[in-house]
């Protein structure tokens, strides 16, 4: 055997493989981050790579050899591993890796131009290369005992060629397209077009101009696609590379672009971009969830009264400019009970609580927390005796002024709502219904509020289920109690039309009920990406009632793209996770459907016990959401959505 090649019966039974070319400059050659751990470049047995430097076929890697050194994630990787659950199973993809950073459409002498037939010298020839890379590439998989099928070209560029006029780049885009088609002898080749960073468009004179190509392409060249990019998906002081995030969103919006171009047989109309520029503040990124903070490996426990700061932004994937985050907090084996309460570092510890526990107790809590000007959340510890404590992140909020429908405007946390205080407990049966809006520089047709809502000195078992006032109580749950219990929860709750929330206590026992407020969405309906749509909550999961318990270590999905009101193009769902008949200790990890399992948490759980918790989820390529059970033993699961966010 040809030394450097993998032969077809040694890769998990694929004996086809469907090859996409993946050129242009450095996005396509990969900068998305962060990368986060071996999940992330362990090896897809169904995707292969022909390298750019290293000329054999093997198994793709992230980063992919491209020319230059990448650092981060191609798109490239991103659209493979959507298109492969499209397809059987015995069938993989060969990405040719042939971009390189810092390139453009030039005729300068010693310069790699993809300009076809400008270059000073054949090493400089970038189109010529990619043809002869794609040919090696495939001659090496059919001399692996592949059948090979040339299926589509990948193209991100364009920010080198910013002082280039709309005319200039089409006609040297189109020279381009004919000149691979002509020299791969397929005519009709998919041709995909991935926009630039609309920050950057927006920021960088002449993007524009080659915006404006790309977004015609389809309309001049049949057989082309455009594929849109996320706004407000950046890496850490870049205009121009996509996070990880917007990486795998444009890898998301190739595979869609593709099939477009598949179908686009006769181009027809020039349409115009919209280069409005984004405002990005108060817009959500959901991501997998993260550990940030996990005292039991570093510091150590937080004493009574003390407290445990560390930094969020700029780090993991956070931009550094982010001003608020998605959190879920976790308590374990605290030695006395006590309340956590997370807030800005740098600023004033508020009288609110994030998380209640008692002794011995493993329990979490979601929180949406402002960063301080450091860029740090900070964690205190009221009790009277130690803790470990545990953080994970599952989104953060850009900064600035949010402006737009359903973005996110956080306050500092206060108490609107203790019935121990002003009503008294609310009855069995019945309700409170309280003012939220206009009070805290909340607007009055605010669409949503985020709450801590807690139960405490409960009568009997029961459950809390707060929705907007006016409106009929939905059959939903988002705090779930028993007799003698302080039970936190963060709810997403939308506002009635008179600016008040309702909660009522389903329990035949009576309980009193504390909200405290950590933010606001702006009214509207949300159009742009990162913009929350709140719910009425909705029973998207009950396994009670469909598949039965979930067996220890086994993962479920459910459906949420497209349907019960959430859009075609939702990014991330907010979900109250509910556990119950649990026959052991564990906890849920919730996430994008076609992610590696994080080593993260979304809600633990005891056997025997009903707890819930809130959740915000990205959403998989198929539209589904994928929840873990990290137990020995089976549980039942229940999944009420309150709300999405756009893509």
């Amino acid at each position: 055997m040809i030394a450097g090649l993998v032969p077809a019966q040694a890769a998990n039974a694929v004996t086809t493989l469907h090859v996409f070319l993946a050129a242009g400059q450095s996005n396509m050659s990969g900068r998305g981050l962060p990368i986060l751990g071996l999940a992330d470049t362990a090896p897809d047995p169904r995707i292969f790579q022909y390298g750019a430097k290293t000329r054999t076929l093997r198994s793709a890697s992230v980063p992919l050899d491209m020319h230059d050194t990448p650092s981060g994630i191609s798109p490239a990787m991103t659209m493979a591993r959507e298109y492969l659950k499209t397809q059987p199973p015995d069938v993989g993809v060969l990405i040719i890796p042939a971009a390189h950073g810092d390139t453009a459409f030039t005729s300068l002498p010693g310069t790699l131009t993809w300009a076809v037939g400008a270059a000073s010298a054949p090493e400089f020839d970038l189109p010529t290369l990619a043809v002869k890379q794609t040919l090696s590439g495939i001659a090496a998989a059919k001399t692996a005992g592949y059948t090979v099928s040339l299926k589509g070209i990948l193209w991100h560029q364009g920010e080198s060629n910013s002082a280039t006029s709309t005319a200039t780049y089409s006609a040297r885009l189109d020279q381009l397209i004919a000149f691979f088609r002509d020299r791969l002898s397929a005519p009709k080749l998919p041709f995909v077009l991935g926009r630039m960073s609309p920050e950057g468009i927006a920021a960088t004179p002449g993007r524009g101009n080659v915006d404006k190509s790309q977004y015609q392409t389809p309309g001049r060249v049949a057989y082309t696609g455009f594929a849109p990019s996320l706004a407000c998906a950046l890496n850490p002081g870049d205009m121009t590379h996509f996070s990880r995030a917007g990486i795998e969103y444009l890898g998301r919006s190739y595979l869609s672009a593709y099939r477009k171009a598949i179908a686009n047989t006769q181009a027809s109309g020039i349409a115009t971009p919209d280069l409005a520029v984004p405002n990005c503040a108060g817009r959500a990124i959901a991501i997998d969830p993260t550990r940030f903070l996990d005292t039991r490996v570093w510091p150590g426990r937080v004493a009574a009264g003390k407290s445990v700061t560390f930094r969020v932004a700029g780090v993991r994937g956070v931009p550094a400019d982010a001003s608020a985050v998605v959190v879920n907090l976790t308590v374990t084996s605290p030695t006395s009970y006590g309340v956590i309460t997370a807030y800005a570092s740098g600023t004033n510890k508020p009288g609110t609580s994030n998380l209640n526990y008692v002794a011995g107790q493993t329990v979490s809590n979601l929180a949406m927390v402002p960063l301080g000007a450091d860029g740090r959340l900070t964690l205190t510890n009221t009790s009277s005796g130690t803790a470990h404590l545990i953080v994970d992140v599952s989104a953060y909020f850009h900064e600035g002024k949010p402006s737009s429908p359903g973005t996110f405007s956080s306050v500092a946390p206060t108490r609107l709502l203790d019935t121990r205080l002003s009503s008294g407990p609310v009855a069995g049966g019945k309700s409170v219904s309280f003012m939220v809006g206009g009070k805290l520089g909340i607007p009055t047709n605010a669409s949503a509020v985020v709450l801590n809502l807690t139960a405490t000195q409960t009568a009997s078992f029961g459950f809390l289920t707060a929705y907007a006032a006016g409106s009929l109580m939905p059959r939903a749950s988002n705090v779930n109690y028993s007799a003698g219990q302080t039970v936190p929860n963060l709810v997403v709750v939308p506002v009635g039309t008179d600016g008040k929330v309702t909660v009522s206590n389903t329990s035949s026992g009576a309980a009193q009920v504390i909200a405290d407020v950590a933010g606001y969405f702006l009214p509207g309906k949300p159009v742009q990406a990162g913009a929350l749509r709140a719910l009425s909550p909705t029973r998207f999961l009950d396994t009670r009632v469909s598949s039965g318990p979930v067996a220890a270590g086994a993962s479920l999905t459910f459906h949420v793209r497209g349907v019960k009101g959430i859009a075609t193009t939702v990014a991330a769902v907010v979900v109250n996770l509910t556990t119950t008949e649990a026959k052991s200790t564990g906890f849920l990890t919730a996430f994008g459907s076609g992610s590696p399992t994080p080593n993260a948490s979304s809600l633990f759980y005891v056997r025997g016990q009903t707890i819930a918790n809130l959740a915000v989820v990205p959403v998989g390529p198929d539209g589904n959401v994928k929840i873990t059970n990290n137990s020995s033993g089976s549980v039942q699961i229940i999944a009420d959505v309150a709300g999405y966010f756009r893509g």
